[in-house]
């Protein structure tokens, strides 16, 4: 390094007359740099502060959710884990805390439901992390889900209430919130060659859907087959040239979603999905208007949206008969199933539509009709509007219901 600065006032020094001044400069500038370089290789050599090691519960370090998928009567085993092997034996009591349920909805917009004391059981909650290993024993969470309703989201909160060995507990990861995926296995309509109307929309029941200031539309599908001809359309939910769901069209692939029209206080707002989908799957689908802006959700995660001027939508227009579902304007039928297709008056928030893809209680406020497909079917073949205001679904023909679908899927 002395070689280089030496090297470096040399070259300098030769290029101009020398003066005093000059080299009483060019040394202060010189001794100055070289303090500055000897700081930056000290700092350099120093150790980052220890935070020493810890323990957590497992599977919490990323984010506090842990989801636990109840198929009948089910059971999950919860752990700590230490950031590095113990020396001795280390000690926990992991215990539900119920109590913190109610801090964490309001702190992330959530509304899970703690389950009823007698729905679950955590047994051997005392664990231990033996003397050079990085996991604890198990304890065991064991739930009933006879004792829980259906579509509720209910989560448990379990915590580190206490810990005894050389590591702390950090804080961050001190407490797991289990969300319950409760699954519910029911028939779902295949609706190849045929589709379902609503008519009450078009008729004396159209005020409700006429003049909507906010307005959530979803439905589950699973495409057999995307259509091979063109335009390319598969429909799924809504009215041509107003609002629909639709895979394909002659200006995009015909695996792509969109919306089409997206009519808002008369002018038109559509979109098309960048995200190809597959056949053979299940996805949840959604399109959310909250009064100015038009959100697109697939399995519950936004895609897209575009602001609007705001206004108002109907879905009573009788263009092509109205509100249909696997059908719009001149056939573009769906190859494919269909369950849980409902339309609300108001915007229902990313939360709300993952916690309730399954099911939903159809007196929720704001829920305007809701058809689940589960293979109950009225006297006249229909499918019943479950919420109750007769905006029941009316087939084209018989449909094939397929057996022993699980949701999630």
């Amino acid at each position: 390094m002395d070689r280089t600065i030496i090297l470096q006032y040399t070259l300098v020094s030769s290029m101009f007359m020398p003066n005093n001044n000059f080299l009483i400069n060019m040394k202060k500038y010189t001794l100055i740099s070289l303090f500055s370089f000897l700081i930056i290789c000290m700092a350099g050599c120093q150790k980052g502060p220890d935070f020493g090691d810890v323990v957590y519960l497992t599977g919490t370090m990323s984010q506090p959710i842990v989801r636990f998928t109840v198929d009948g009567p089910s059971s999950m085993g919860l752990t700590i884990t230490a950031t590095d092997k113990v020396k001795a034996d280390q000690k926990a009591v992991i215990k539900a805390a119920p109590e913190l349920m109610k801090a964490y909805n309001e702190a992330n917009g959530r509304n899970y439901e703690v389950p009823p004391a007698d729905a679950y059981s955590l047994q051997d909650g005392s664990v231990t992390i033996k003397s050079g290993d990085y996991i604890s024993s198990q304890a065991k969470l064991t739930v009933n889900p006879d004792k829980m309703k259906k579509g509720v989201a209910y989560c448990l909160p379990v915590t580190i209430a206490s810990s005894e060995g050389e590591f702390g507990v950090l804080q961050s990861s001190r407490t797991a919130y289990v969300v319950f995926n409760q699954v519910i296995t029911s028939k779902v309509a295949n609706i190849q060659n045929m589709y379902y109307s609503v008519p009450s929309f078009m008729g004396s029941g159209a005020s409700s859907v006429n003049s909507m200031d906010q307005l959530t539309m979803e439905c589950k599908v699973y495409v057999n087959a995307f259509q091979g001809s063109s335009p390319f359309i598969s429909s799924v939910i809504g009215i041509e040239e107003r609002f629909l769901l639709r895979f394909g069209d002659v200006s995009c692939d015909k695996d792509q979603l969109q919306l089409a029209a997206g009519t808002v206080g008369g002018k038109k707002y559509p979109m098309t999905l960048e995200m190809h989908f597959a056949t053979g799957r299940w996805y949840h689908l959604a399109c959310v208007y909250d009064g100015k802006t038009i959100t697109m959700y697939i399995d519950g995660k936004a895609q897209s949206s575009v602001t609007t001027s705001g206004g108002k939508v109907d879905l009573s227009w009788d263009y092509m008969d109205g509100f249909h579902i696997g059908r719009s304007e001149r056939g573009r039928y769906l190859n494919g199933w269909v369950s849980e297709a409902r339309v609300w008056n108001v915007a229902r928030t990313p939360a709300e539509l993952e916690d309730c893809v399954c099911y939903v209680d159809p007196t929720t406020p704001g829920l305007v009709a809701y058809w689940s497909f589960d293979g109950t079917v009225q006297e006249d073949g229909s499918v019943q509007d479950l919420t109750g205001h007769g905006h029941n679904a009316v087939p084209s023909s018989t449909p094939q219901w397929i057996e022993n679908q699980k949701c999630p899927f």
